[in-house]
């Protein structure tokens, strides 16, 4: 949802705001131990912001990342304040309200990774990571996007979105909620 900060503040006046920056590369999952364990240990009245601001980085920390924002007992507000790309764009989509910075832009992509050792062992690996981002990407992106779109940018179209795109998004995202619940 874009969130006016106004009624939230309201809405939750025995919230707790946390507030986590991941600005640069996502880097090992090691380095976001203090943002995991406050996802694990939020309550239902606690508000985590996560502003982001990334070219991307490790999967493998998104998606640990996403799957504690899953489990999460509070309410995860994804801040785009700058590019927002790749694993950042995952970050983005997971969370379950949104800010979009006026001047912000987010891009999806298929991802990317290499391999040394036989090629038998990296067609392996190759496949098995195609596979599994089928899954992520359909899973997290799938709630903003169509099954085509997704499968264009997992067949390597990139998609740049303008900060008045994502807003477009969203609002098209929660109407749909909206009908759904009705």
């Amino acid at each position: 949802m874009l969130l006016n900060l106004k009624d939230d503040y309201r809405m939750h006046t025995v919230a707790t705001a946390h507030h986590f920056y991941m600005h640069g590369e996502i880097g090992c999952s090691s380095e976001y131990v203090d943002l995991l364990d406050c996802l694990y240990t939020a309550g239902e009245g606690d508000i985590v912001y996560l502003h982001l601001n990334t070219q991307g980085g490790q999967l493998d920390t998104a998606v640990e990342i996403i799957g504690a924002i899953a489990q999460t007992s509070g309410t995860v507000v994804t801040c785009a304040d700058g590019l927002v790309a790749s694993a950042g764009s995952l970050l983005f989509f997971s969370g379950h309200s949104f800010l979009v910075g006026e001047f912000c832009q987010i891009m999806l992509h298929d991802g990317s990774s290499g391999e040394w050792g036989k090629i038998n062992e990296n067609l392996k690996s190759a496949k098995h990571l195609s596979d599994r981002l089928r899954r992520i990407y359909h899973s997290v992106y799938g709630r903003f996007f169509s099954e085509e779109e997704v499968d264009q940018v997992l067949n390597g179209s990139d998609l740049y979105l303008t900060a008045d795109e994502v807003e477009m998004l969203i609002e098209f995202y929660i109407e749909e909620v909206n009908e759904q619940e009705q």
